[in-house]
């Protein structure tokens, strides 16, 4: 829905994508914007711990922690085979 309505009113410019962005982004709910930065998090801290990409995203849905991938979803990759 956001996309759509910034590819709707875009020219490809970057002077109008400068104003478009915080217009858009004052349309789309809290909330879709919350669970966003919440992905991402987690998705940033599986590559910490050192998951290539195709493991992060199972490790990401597999797992909904606070900010963070388990140990549990670490482990059924193989990725951590003798927990402390």
């Amino acid at each position: 829905m956001v996309l759509k309505g910034l590819r709707a009113a875009a020219d490809g410019t970057f002077p109008t994508a400068k104003r478009l962005v915080p217009e858009i982004l004052d349309s789309c709910p809290v909330k879709t914007i919350h669970a966003f930065f919440k992905k991402t998090w987690r998705c940033m801290d599986a590559y910490r711990k050192g998951l290539n990409a195709k493991q992060a995203e199972f490790a990401v849905k597999k797992f909904r922690s606070h900010r963070a991938v388990g140990r549990g979803v670490m482990m059924s990759l193989g990725i951590m085979e003798n927990p402390a």
